[in-house]
């Protein structure tokens, strides 16, 4: 099955209540944006190994220029002694420039949510032990979805800019859907964060 397709079965599947696949997109950790997450938790958790999605997450989609507030995140992250992979679906010659840039490992045209994705990534990560790796996203369907299946731990961050692509559009909007549904059934509610599991 290929990535698009399980996104839009997960949206269903979530759309008509099936509980085992709305906790495969509620993450473990929700935050307001990249730089709120409490990394000192994760620490403590031993998740020093971090699977970080680029467009959205710490970047507006599509959008060249790094800030100067994230280069000097990801020094602080690596001086914590965290390890760092950026895991994107979009194209090397977007992800790469990147990860030049943060000097850190990069997989690009990944395929999450897909298990690939992943196995790939604790690849780059040089790692077999899922219980030290986290990803970093802020889509469910892929990031969280896929990280949730795979058995590692989770954390959703709000998008950093409403700004989107033909391809974050779709997801971002079928997302918004499943907010608003789930936000009904008392379950997920985008403005309320927090750093410890719901499941």
């Amino acid at each position: 099955m290929g990535k698009n397709k399980a996104m839009l079965k997960s949206f269903y599947k979530v759309m008509t209540n099936d509980l085992n696949e709305i906790n495969k997109i509620l993450p473990d950790m929700y935050a307001k944006n990249f730089y709120t997450i409490d990394f000192e938790y994760l620490l403590g958790e031993n998740l020093k190994k971090l699977i970080i999605d680029i467009d959205g997450t710490i970047l507006k989609v599509d959008d060249v220029k790094v800030p100067e507030s994230i280069i000097q995140k990801f020094k602080q992250l690596k001086e914590l002694g965290f390890e760092m992979c950026l895991v994107s679906n979009n194209e090397n010659k977007r992800v790469k420039p990147v990860a030049e840039i943060l000097n850190v490992k990069y997989l690009a045209k990944a395929n999450k949510p897909l298990k690939e994705a992943f196995d790939n990534a604790l690849k780059k990560l040089n790692t077999k032990d899922k219980t030290e790796v986290a990803m970093i996203g802020d889509q469910m369907m892929s990031d969280i979805k896929g990280s949730n299946e795979y058995g590692i731990y989770s954390i959703l961050v709000k998008p950093v800019s409403k700004h989107n692509n033909i391809k974050t559009g779709t997801s971002r909007f079928l997302q918004n859907i499943m907010e608003k549904h789930l936000k009904k059934q008392n379950m997920f509610n985008k403005n309320e964060y927090y750093k410890k599991g719901r499941k």
